[in-house]
C-alpha cells in the first residue's frame, strides 16, 4: 500500500470515533466498508476489520501500541539485549542470551529469506506501531530514545521468545553432564486437549488451548479477532507479533504446549593448554572467534562483555580446560512469520501440518482440529539428523566431524496421529505414550530424540485431564469449560485416605484440640475441589505445606511416591498406600500444628482458599481457586508468589489466555486472560477480566462475528 493511502488510513482511524455507526449495520459494513476499522468490545478486546491482509497488520501494530505502550516496546529491547538499560541489573543475564545467538543481528542479516508476502505484512505491521507512537508520542518511554521499530526487530523478538525452547534444551543437555549453565531457565507449562465429534454433544471437535507461562512480561498475551481479506479469526498473539498465536481460523483451531523433540546440544571442546582462544577439531587447532558486546545497564552504566563461539555455536560454559559449545538447529533462522502465515490461512488440518513443514516451529505439541471434523497431533520441531551412538542429552564431543548433525528430520518424520480411535486426546506437557488411554504412540517407535523423553509418566493434569475425557463420551460446551477451569486435584483422595486414616489411629491423642476437631471435620467431608469459597480446601493447603516445614521435602517426597499414582488415570492398577505407623501419626500431628497457624495467620479456622489465594493488579485482589505446586496441581494452573506479610499469595503465572472452542460452522469460541487487555491504569481494561471473569471461573464469549459483535460494541 502506498504512503498516500497509509496517511488516509490514519486520519479515517483519528476519526472513526466521531461518526456514529448505524444500528442496522454490521461491523466492517454500511460507512465502514472497505475502510480498516478497528471497534473495541465490552471488554476493550480489538476487532479489527481490513479490505487486506497487510491493512490488517497495520492495525494489529496500531491495537498493540494503543494498548501495551510500554510492554510492546521492551519486548523489542529484550530481543535486542538491551532491557538492562530499563530493568537494571537483573536483566543482564536474560540480555546476554540475546547477544548469544545475535537475534537481532541474524534477522537483519537474514530477513529477505522470507517471501516478499511476509516481508510486506511485517512492514506494515511495523508502519502502525511507528505511526501510533508519531501521533501519540507522550506514550514513548524515555529509554527507548528516537529509535523506529523496524522489521528486524519483529524477526529478533520471535527469535527470542519462541527459539528460548530450543535455548533451554542445550542449557538442560549442560547440566545433565554436571555443569550449571549460570543462566536462569523459564518456568514453562500448558494444557491441551481435543476432542472428536463423536465424543462431543456439539456434534463438533472441540479444542482446548490453555497456556502457562508468566502472566507479566514478554510472556503476556494480547487478545485480538481480525477480518481482514483472506484472514478471519480470533485469538491471541505477543505485543510483538502480528499473527494470531493461538486460536482459530474460519476452519482450523491450534494449540500448542511445552514439550517436544529435541532440537539443541552441547558440544565439549578441548581447548589448547597454552592458548585456551583454541580448540581441537579432527587433529587440528582452530580459532574461536570473539565479539565485544556493550549493554546499558540502568543505574549502573555500561558493561562490556565478550562473547566467544566456535563453530559449533556459543560458548556458554567453561570448565578448566574445556569450553562448552551450545547449539540450536534454529540458530540462523528468521522465516518464523512463515508458519504462523501457514496456520492462520489453514483451509484444515492440514493447513497446519504445511505450517510445521517449514521446521520454523519450536519444540512444542502441537494440537489441531477443524471444521471437518478432525484432531490431529505432532511432536513437532526443527530435530537434526543426529549419528547413532552418542548420548544426546548431555554433553559430546565437539573435537571430532564424527558428531557432527547430519541434517534434518522432515516433518514426517515426527510422532503424530490422527483422529485416534479414543476420539480424545491431552497433552498437559506429558509423552506422548499417556496421552490417552491405550495411546498408539509408544516411545519404541522412535528415536529417543525425535520422542523428546522416555515415556512412562505421567503428571497430575495429565491424569486428571485424561479421568475427565475418558469418562466423558459427549463433551458439552459447558463441560469443555469446565475442564478448562476444573480445580480438583487428581489424587487429592488418595491423600485424604491417609489423613482419615491417620485420625482413626491416632485422632484420640488430639481430643482435647478443638482446632484439630474443627480440622478433621471439614477435611473428611471435603468434595477434593480447591474452590476459592472452600475452607476445607485452605486447611488441605495449610496440612500439606505443615508436613514438609516439619519432615522435610525429601521425606515427603518418598512418602508421596507411595501415596500418588498417576498412571492410575491410564488404567493402571494403584497399589495400596503403605505408610508406617509412625508416618500416619505423623500426618494428625501435623495436622494440629497446620491449624494452629492457619488460625494465627487469619484469626479463624472458617478463613477460605481465597482469602489467600488472588488474582489482581497494583493494590486491589480477588479470590483465586486452582492451585499448582506440592500436590494442589490442577488443570487450572495457577502459579503463586510468595506469601506476603498478609498471609496473602498472589498469581503470577499459569493459565495466560485459556480458549475453548468448538469446530461447529461457524466457529463458536470462549476465551479469558488473567488480568485485562490494557495496561493503561485509567483504562476499565485494566484489571476487568481479573474481578468479573478470572476469579469466577467464567469464560466470555468471542463474540468474533460481526453479527455477535454488533449487539457488544464499546468503541469504535
Amino acid at each position: 500500500m502506498n504512503t498516500h493511502k497509509w496517511k488516509a488510513a490514519i486520519i479515517y482511524l483519528t476519526l472513526l470515533a466521531l461518526a456514529p455507526i448505524a444500528s442496522a449495520e454490521l461491523p466492517g459494513t454500511g460507512i465502514d466498508s472497505g475502510k480498516t476499522v478497528v471497534y473495541r468490545d465490552t471488554w476493550g478486546i480489538p476487532h479489527i476489520y481490513a479490505p487486506t491482509v497487510e491493512g490488517g497488520m497495520y492495525a494489529i501494530g496500531w491495537a498493540q501500541a494503543e494498548d501495551r505502550p510500554e510492554e510492546l516496546l521492551k519486548n523489542f529491547m529484550r530481543a535486542m539485549g538491551e532491557s538492562a538499560c530499563f530493568d537494571g541489573p537483573k536483566a543482564i543475564q536474560s540480555d546476554m542470551v540475546s547477544h548469544l545467538w545475535d537475534h537481532y543481528g541474524t534477522s537483519k542479516k537474514y530477513f529477505d529469506r522470507n517471501r516478499p508476502q511476509i516481508k510486506e505484512q511485517i512492514r506494515a505491521y511495523v508502519k502502525g506501531v511507528n505511526d501510533f507512537y508519531t501521533e501519540h508520542p507522550e506514550d514513548i518511554p524515555s529509554w527507548w530514545g528516537k529509535r523506529k521499530v523496524d522489521e528486524y526487530m519483529v524477526v529478533s523478538f520471535g527469535r527470542m521468545f519462541l527459539y528460548a525452547w530450543s535455548i533451554g534444551q542445550a542449557f538442560g543437555d549442560l547440566q545433565a553432564g554436571g555443569i550449571q549453565p549460570g543462566f536462569t531457565q523459564e518456568s514453562r507449562g500448558s494444557n491441551q486437549w481435543a476432542v472428536s465429534p463423536r465424543r462431543s454433544a456439539e456434534g463438533a471437535a472441540i479444542l482446548c488451548i490453555d497456556p502457562h507461562l508468566s502472566w507479566w512480561g514478554p510472556s503476556r498475551f494480547w487478545e485480538f479477532r481480525i477480518h481482514a481479506g483472506e484472514l478471519h479469526g480470533s485469538g491471541v498473539t505477543l505485543p510483538g507479533v502480528p499473527s494470531i498465536g493461538l486460536g482459530h481460523n474460519e476452519n482450523v483451531a491450534w494449540a500448542m504446549t511445552t514439550g517436544g523433540p529435541d532440537t539443541a546440544d552441547i558440544y565439549e571442546l578441548k581447548l589448547k593448554e597454552d592458548d585456551p582462544t583454541r580448540y581441537l577439531y579432527d587433529g587440528q587447532w582452530r580459532e574461536l572467534t570473539s565479539r565485544e558486546i556493550a549493554i546499558e545497564v540502568n543505574g549502573a552504566g555500561e558493561r562490556k562483555i565478550t562473547i566467544w563461539s566456535s563453530h559449533h555455536g556459543p560458548i556458554v560454559a567453561m570448565q578448566e580446560s574445556k569450553a562448552y559449545a551450545a547449539k540450536i538447529s534454529y540458530a540462523d533462522e528468521v522465516q518464523i512469520s512463515e508458519a504462523w502465515h501457514e496456520f492462520n490461512m489453514a483451509l484444515d488440518y492440514r493447513g497446519a501440518i504445511k505450517g510445521m513443514d517449514t521446521q520454523q516451529l519450536f519444540p512444542q505439541n502441537v494440537m489441531v482440529a477443524d471444521t471437518s471434523g478432525n484432531i490431529y497431533y505432532q511432536r513437532t520441531g526443527r530435530v537434526p539428523r543426529r549419528p547413532s551412538g552418542y548420548d544426546w542429552s548431555k554433553p559430546v564431543d565437539g573435537s571430532t566431524s564424527a558428531t557432527e548433525w547430519q541434517g534434518l528430520h522432515p516433518a514426517s518424520d515426527h510422532v503424530r496421529v490422527l483422529n485416534p480411535p479414543q476420539g480424545y486426546m491431552q497433552n498437559c506437557n506429558i509423552p506422548p505414550d499417556v496421552m490417552m488411554v491405550d495411546s498408539p504412540l509408544m516411545p519404541d517407535k522412535t528415536l529417543s530424540y525425535l520422542y523428546g523423553s522416555s515415556g512412562g509418566y505421567t503428571n497430575q493434569r495429565g491424569a486428571r485431564a485424561v479421568e475427565l475425557l475418558h469418562a466423558d463420551s459427549s463433551v458439552t460446551i459447558e463441560d469443555a469449560q469446565d475442564y478448562a477451569v476444573d480445580v480438583h486435584p487428581y489424587g487429592v483422595e488418595r491423600w485424604l485416605e491417609v489423613l482419615k486414616q491417620a485420625d482413626d489411629m491416632f485422632g484420640e491423642l488430639h481430643k482435647s484440640n478443638p482446632d484439630y476437631t474443627a480440622g478433621i471435620e471439614d477435611l473428611r467431608s471435603w468434595d477434593g475441589q480447591l474452590r476459592c469459597d472452600s475452607t476445607a480446601a485452605l486447611k488441605y493447603y495449610y496440612w500439606r505445606k505443615q508436613i514438609i516445614e516439619d519432615h522435610g521435602a525429601e521425606a515427603v517426597s518418598d512418602a508421596a511416591s507411595r501415596i500418588d499414582y498417576y498412571l492410575a488415570a491410564l488404567g493402571k492398577p494403584a497399589p495400596e498406600i503403605d505408610l508406617s505407623e509412625d508416618e500416619l501419626g505423623a500426618a494428625t500431628d501435623s495436622l494440629a500444628s497446620a491449624m494452629t497457624k492457619l488460625k494465627a495467620d487469619h484469626g479463624s479456622l472458617n478463613a477460605t482458599y481465597g482469602d489467600t489465594f488472588r488474582v489482581g493488579r497494583d493494590d486491589t485482589s480477588w479470590p483465586l481457586g486452582g492451585g499448582g505446586g506440592n500436590g494442589l496441581t490442577t488443570l487450572r494452573n495457577i502459579s503463586y508468589g510468595q506469601e506476603r506479610n498478609d498471609h496473602m499469595r498472589w498469581g503470577t503465572g499459569g493459565q495466560t489466555s485459556t480458549q475453548v472452542i468448538v469446530l461447529s460452522k461457524p466457529i463458536r469460541s470462549w476465551t479469558y486472560v488473567p488480568i485485562g487487555q490494557s495496561d493503561r491504569p485509567d483504562s476499565t481494561h485494566y484489571r476487568d477480566q481479573a474481578e468479573k471473569l478470572f476469579s469466577v471461573r467464567k469464560l466470555k464469549p468471542t463474540w468474533w462475528l460481526a453479527e455477535d459483535l454488533a449487539k457488544h460494541i464499546e468503541s469504535r
